[in-house]
């Protein structure tokens, strides 16, 4: 009898900590579910409307959510001097985001076709809206006045502390993360493009954008961190869409003026929803049975 309470002990136990693992994040700042990167609030080259201030995402089990906040606006705006094309203006707005769950640096793991890439801005018919899988990815900076390098960026003084969120503080860890270790350890303007677009993959799956009130119900709060901009933009997708396990997932304007990362880790719903459920049905089977061993054990 005594053996029994301890393992339904420690089968209670067991299933109180692999449900709290499910909501670890393996970096960013965890905080009602949602899994937060806070950018510095100084680098946004060109002025506030290009200054990201947050990210979050959040793991309801069977979706994705997925908030940005800045001062960007979802429809984007016009710069009246495009840098590569003087006297002509150019549209400027936010590019696509990624998830890369490869476990390599951005770079190597677009060149080889294994990124997610979720495009939630529709300014042109060269892709529709909704999650790709095979991605590969492309620069767009020069195509709309800006940045046609990373080494650039930082040359011109951008390199604040927390300069893609907390989860890549310093300008070394771009680097690192961006290009592996050979490039990141010798840096130019030659060998650092800032890939911030689709270039090709197969979409999958849609997306649904979230209003304020949607967001608020599912619990974001940037004011946590004092990080709310003048926009924060949402939308989420069926999880089943991406893979799991530890991710980066990163996002620049389509100038390349700023940009955001941020670490997390999605669980597998099926496996651990799965064990869970026959941990507790084990756990009620197993209290069922005490009464019946209370009275074989006074008739024995």
């Amino acid at each position: 009898m005594k053996t029994l309470k301890v393992l339904l002990a420690t089968t209670a136990i067991s299933v109180s900590l692999l449900s709290l693992s499910n909501q670890q994040a393996s970096a960013g700042q965890l905080v009602d579910g949602w899994n937060y990167s806070i950018d510095s609030f100084q680098d946004g080259s060109g002025g506030s409307v290009f200054d990201i201030k947050g990210m979050a995402v959040k793991d309801s089990g069977d979706k994705i959510y997925v908030a940005l906040t800045g001062g960007m606006p979802l429809g984007g705006t016009t710069d009246s001097d495009d840098y590569w094309n003087p006297g002509h203006s150019v549209h400027i707005g936010w590019s696509d985001l990624f998830f890369n769950f490869s476990g390599k640096d951005f770079q190597t793991a677009s060149q080889s076709g294994q990124l997610f890439g979720v495009r939630f801005a529709d300014y042109d018919s060269s892709l529709t809206t909704g999650v790709y899988q095979g991605v590969q990815a492309k620069s767009i900076t020069t195509q709309h006045g800006g940045y046609s390098n990373l080494k650039w960026y930082y040359d011109w003084g951008w390199g604040q502390n927390n300069t893609q969120g907390t989860d890549l503080a310093t300008t070394q860890d771009v680097y690192n993360y961006y290009y592996g270790s050979n490039v990141a350890q010798n840096a130019t303007w030659n060998n650092t493009p800032i890939l911030n677009a689709i270039g090709s993959g197969t979409k999958v799956g849609n997306i649904s954008m979230l209003n304020d009130q949607q967001l608020n119900a599912a619990g974001l709060n940037f004011n946590t961190f004092s990080a709310t901009g003048d926009y924060t933009i949402g939308f989420s997708f069926d999880k089943a869409l991406i893979g799991d396990g530890n991710y980066v997932s990163n996002i620049f304007l389509e100038c390349g003026n700023d940009g955001i990362a941020l670490k997390g880790d999605l669980k597998s719903v099926p496996e651990s929803a799965g064990t869970i459920g026959l941990l507790l049905t084990g756990l009620s089977f197993m209290a069922s049975q005490l009464p019946q061993l209370r009275k074989k054990k006074q008739h024995a």
